[in-house]
């Protein structure tokens, strides 16, 4: 099959796949597991391995990004919307906007910013959600979630905003020369309520405004589909 024809080759969800609930530290946050979630994955994996990959623009992503193939989210969300319905509250009138890159984790320690340093938030609206699909067999790591001490807030919307950007920007200032690691359990002035262990064809699904970060320690930082830290990630609003 050529380059065209395995970009848009169609991706099977596996219906034996695995789906787990969980609840995430105080707040509650649903998380949702899926495991062998796609019949096939390495097929996922070869079609990244036809894709473009370039650096992102406008966002942190610290490595590569390149477009999905259309097929993959136009099956994925028909069959996931029951789940994110229950896990979420999403009413089943509403219609979803879908969108994501393949993504391979690329840049060293040194490359990362303060920002990039410590969790993270995608968008303000707890109706937003994001999704990763480990697509990596072999790696180190996962993701996790986190609460900020000092303000307490594990998820981060409109109101709470500025208070908790206000705060980190001072933290930053203050406590900067702290940050000699990738995210994680020594992060300064976090600490983490649950995380989730990589594993290949697992995916993972939560709101987008809940405080997360990839777990890097340990994990192969390459610009190669085959050996790097490939995942597929997506995102989901109302419309």
């Amino acid at each position: 099959m050529g380059r065209g024809g395995r970009l848009n080759a169609p991706v099977q969800i596996n219906p034996q796949a695995q789906v787990k609930l969980r609840r995430v530290g105080r707040e509650g946050q649903p998380l949702l597991v899926i495991d062998d979630v796609v019949l096939e994955p390495e097929t996922l994996v070869a079609m990244a391995a036809d894709a473009p990959f370039a650096p992102p623009t406008g966002t942190y992503y610290p490595g590569l990004n390149a477009p999905l193939p259309r097929t993959y989210l136009e099956t994925l969300l028909p069959v996931l919307r029951p789940s994110f319905e229950r896990a979420f509250g999403i009413a089943h009138d509403t219609p979803l906007v879908a969108n994501g890159f393949f993504a391979l984790a690329t840049h060293r320690l040194e490359d990362f910013g303060p920002w990039q340093k410590i969790p993270h938030y995608d968008q303000l609206r707890p109706d937003h959600l994001a999704m990763v699909h480990y697509l990596c067999p072999g790696q180190a790591g996962g993701t996790a979630f986190f609460r900020h001490r000092t303000t307490g807030f594990e998820s981060v919307d409109l109101d709470r905003r500025e208070v908790y950007l206000g705060t980190v920007q001072a933290e930053l200032d203050r406590d900067g020369d702290l940050l000699t690691g990738y995210t994680g359990p020594q992060t300064p002035n976090f600490e983490i309520t649950d995380s989730v262990e990589i594993r290949f064809n697992r995916l993972v699904l939560y709101r987008s405004n809940v405080l997360h970060c990839a777990l890097f320690d340990g994990a192969k930082l390459e610009a190669d589909v085959h050996t790097g830290r490939l995942t597929a990630n997506s995102f989901f609003r109302p419309r």
